[in-house]
């Protein structure tokens, strides 16, 4: 089994839809790049996107290292984003030396096995949490050591044991916006007969009841402190997932929570083991960040076993940067579009794309009420239910002709064109 550990001290409390400063961070933070391979949809197996996990422990250091000096490539208006947030809330959240949010005193760490942890307590480390994310043969451990900063820590533990692997842990943040309230909300289409029901996977902020019916069943699970909050966000994508005919079941994995804890690697991770556990096909991720070696390994691992993951690329405009997961190697990096097929002026122009897919919808807020949303979050899960509408269950050849097949529908704008990987496509 492979250890990924978790080395923390300060928590994070709180999430709201939109990013608002008392509510946590929901909005837009992007990332330098570790690359993301062409839009060619080889099998996800035959893309080098990232090792498996078990064998990512002794590179893992070195990719963090790479990973760090490009993250320096974060826009302004993120960087200004998460300085605000950070000085706002200083118990919990912190910098990294490139300007992302990260929580404090906490270092991600790969590669150490039960006496190697317990050689850093006998230094001074303390272990603060431990799980076993048995699906992806990882193990999740915190560790704090005397409040010190997360680069601190983390320096601390290469000199320690070395032999391990090491990055921050990063706080996410959504990729999309409410545009307007009160709007009326579009209805699911009826049922169509189909070969069993479509199964997809969201890892989000909660979802509202509004979105459940006789058609629609969400299995939900919380992985972040505190209750479960459903918000607006979660609530859109996942009533976007379940837009198309027939029956759909939603594995909605809940990282943000109701406290500021939320939204971070950790969480991210232990919702992928979940979806790997539950063995669903394509999983959406509207959620975007830096780089962080060590979800990529755990992204790479899924995607080696024929999984599908599909991410939005961000809303920074011509300003933006690469972002992630949207940019680890073989992951389905979609922008957005508004009716007319043109990419919204606020969708990142990053060449790294696959698909575009319209950005602006109606949906149910958490209420029921019809309310319009914009941005590359609302985008994605046109393309995840795409996907997913052809395989129900993981399997690299199947996910490879689900990708041929999405490609096929697309259309090829005029201008813009590298900005639109494959083409845009509209769900149907």
């Amino acid at each position: 089994m492979m250890h990924l550990c978790l080395a923390g001290a300060a928590s994070a409390q709180g999430r709201g839809m939109g990013g608002g400063m008392p509510g946590g961070p929901l909005g837009g933070i992007p990332g330098g790049g570790v690359g993301h391979f062409p839009s060619t949809f080889d099998p996800p197996s035959h893309r080098p996107a990232g090792s498996e996990a078990n064998e990512a422990g002794g590179r893992a250091f070195g990719q963090e290292r790479a990973a760090q000096a490009q993250s320096e490539r974060l826009s302004k208006p993120q960087i200004d984003r998460a300085a605000a947030l950070a000085k706002a809330y200083p118990a919990n959240y912190e910098l990294d030396r490139h300007g992302a949010l990260i929580i404090r005193g906490e270092v991600l760490v790969m590669g150490l096995d039960p006496a190697q942890l317990a050689r850093l307590e006998r230094q001074g480390f303390s272990i603060l949490r431990r799980s076993a994310v048995a699906d992806l043969g990882i193990t999740l451990v915190a560790i704090a050591r005397d409040g010190q900063p997360a680069v601190q820590t983390m320096r601390a533990l290469q000199r320690a044991e070395p032999r391990g692997s090491y990055a921050l842990n990063h706080v996410m943040f959504e990729s999309g916006r409410r545009n307007s309230p009160q709007r009326r909300a579009a209805q699911p289409a009826s049922p169509a007969g189909a070969n069993g029901p479509v199964n997809v996977g969201l890892i989000d902020t909660g979802v509202a009841r509004a979105v459940d019916n006789g058609r629609v069943r969400v299995i939900r699970r919380n992985f972040a402190p505190g209750e479960s909050k459903p918000e607006l966000h979660g609530t859109a994508v996942a009533s976007l997932l379940a837009r198309e005919p027939g029956p759909v079941v939603i594995y909605a994995a809940d990282i943000f929570g109701s406290d500021r804890r939320g939204g971070t690697s950790e969480l991210l991770i232990e919702a992928l083991g979940w979806m790997a556990g539950a063995r669903v096909p394509v999983i959406n991720v509207s959620i975007i960040g830096p780089p962080n070696p060590l979800v990529g390994a755990v992204t790479g691992k899924l995607i080696g076993r024929g999984f599908t993951i599909v991410a939005p690329v961000g809303n920074d405009g011509a300003a933006g940067k690469l972002l992630f997961p949207a940019s680890y190697p073989g992951v389905v990096a979609v922008s957005g579009a508004g009716p007319d097929g043109r990419l919204l002026p606020e969708a990142s122009r990053v060449s790294q794309v696959d698909f575009a897919a319209p950005g602006i919808a109606t949906v149910p807020d958490i209420a029921g009420r019809g309310t319009l949303v914009r941005g590359t979050s609302f985008a994605a899960p046109v393309v995840s239910r795409m996907i997913a509408d052809h395989v129900r269950a993981p399997d690299p050849v199947r996910a490879r002709e689900a990708l041929r097949l999405v490609a096929a529908s697309a259309t090829r704008p005029r201008s813009d064109r590298k900005y639109y990987g494959r083409g845009f496509v509209d769900g149907r």
